[in-house]
């Protein structure tokens, strides 16, 4: 749970097999798993073998082709060995030693299956993790490559971190209604740690003292230092399943009102972001179509010209339950062109670039460049003729500066 690879959000477990000794085997693990992460007890991890008359059931289930899309782990006692065939298979357990190496290459053919666009678009299956709790890599003499698990941060735990920076920075920029609106979230987000999961249960002190109104409220620097070191990291813990997009626009507000606390230029990427997710939301589903005026409103000119951080929390707010319903896949932006010529050293032309845009989503900047440029249309000349299609003569010579350290053919201040 610790160390395998995990969806999207850096979150949850990818689907993973667990090879059983046998049914009694299976069962204990299967038991253990719900002692020791209550928060996905039931149909999050099922033992599937001959003793269960539902086993065809929790198969198709497991493929994603059933009713029960929460399954995510099975426990396996020799009917997934092989003859299975789950592309989004990432992580195999070994609970058991393999006698026969041809039997074990075909377990290990569980995993090898290609999955195009599993953790998003563009972003393919590559790799799976294997646990050989047995050695059968040693018993067989097979060269392998130890991993070293280097997990990114989970989405629960940086929405946390961010919260924790943005109550900070409303603190130094004397703000306490911001500071208020913050702490508030920070409080139910410890508050809906599992105290019953295993690793919870290990800090429930800190997690209970930590928690106190009085606490936040005084938000002292010791107490902003343990909330990152010890409540941050439970953080993953968290059972965020079809929450994902939730949090993650929760993640990408907090990171914009932090930008409008500090007045940072980074608002104008995450505002590209925001506007390419509400460009996916599908308008003819219901849900949807009941936040029409709320999309309309954030995505108007208006609502940029003076965006407060109260006004981002009520956006979000209204959005967060309908970011799951963003058509699949998304837009990947425009691909690079490729040009395949033989250049001339001495007629490259070299200029400098002042700033870069980041990766970002082509239609919501078109949009929002053409919003802009409606604005002048009708008063600039230079639109005005560019849009009719006539030409625009520029000045032949163009005046010089003056400048304390003259080029050549310019007047100095002196002149």
């Amino acid at each position: 749970m610790e160390n395998g690879i995990t969806d999207t959000t850096g979150q949850v477990l990818g689907k993973s097999i667990i090879f059983a000794r046998n049914h009694e085997h299976a069962m204990l693990l299967r038991q253990l798993f719900d002692e020791m992460y209550p928060q996905y007890a039931g149909k999050f991890c099922q033992v599937i073998d001959n003793y269960d008359p539902r086993a065809e059931q929790l198969i198709d289930d497991f493929k994603g082709e059933g009713t029960n899309n929460d399954l995510m782990i099975a426990i396996s006692v020799d009917m997934l060995d092989t003859g299975i065939d789950i592309p989004a298979i990432v992580n195999l357990v070994f609970a058991r030693p393999i006698k026969s190496p041809v039997k074990f290459w075909q377990m290990i053919g569980r995993g090898t299956r290609l999955c195009p666009d599993l953790f998003g678009p563009g972003k393919d299956k590559r790799v799976f993790r294997i646990f050989d709790h047995w050695g059968n890599f040693a018993r067989f003499e097979m060269g392998y490559k130890p991993a070293e698990p280097a997990q990114g941060k989970p989405l629960a735990q940086l929405l946390f971190e961010e919260r924790l920076t943005l109550a900070e920075t409303a603190l130094q920029k004397s703000e306490p209604a911001v500071f208020d609106t913050i702490i508030a979230l920070v409080s139910k987000d410890i508050n809906a740690l599992p105290e019953e999961s295993i690793s919870v249960r290990e800090k429930w002190k800190e997690k209970r003292a930590l928690s106190k109104p009085e606490v936040l409220k005084a938000f002292a620097p010791a107490t902003v230092a343990r909330l990152r070191q010890e409540i941050a990291p439970l953080m993953q813990w968290r059972n965020i399943r079809g929450l994902g997009d939730a949090l993650a626009l929760d993640l990408l507000i907090a990171r914009m009102q932090f930008a409008v606390l500090r007045g940072s230029g980074a608002l104008a990427d995450l505002k590209l972001e925001l506007m390419d997710r509400l460009a996916a939301l599908q308008m003819h589903l219901n849900p949807v179509r009941e936040k029409a005026e709320t999309i309309k409103h954030v995505k108007a000119s208006t609502f940029w010209s003076g965006a407060s951080v109260a006004d981002l929390e009520l956006a979000r707010l209204e959005l967060r339950e309908i970011m799951h319903h963003r058509a699949k896949g998304g837009s990947q932006g425009v691909p690079p062109k490729i040009i395949d010529v033989t250049e001339d050293a001495s007629q490259v032309q070299y200029a400098r670039r002042s700033a870069s845009l980041k990766s970002v989503d082509m239609r919501a900047y078109h949009q929002i460049v053409e919003s802009e440029l409606k604005k002048h249309f009708d008063s600039n000349p230079v639109l005005r003729k560019i849009r009719a299609g006539k030409r625009y003569r520029t000045r032949k010579s163009i005046p010089c500066i003056a400048d304390p350290y003259p080029k050549p053919g310019c007047p100095s201040r002196a002149s």
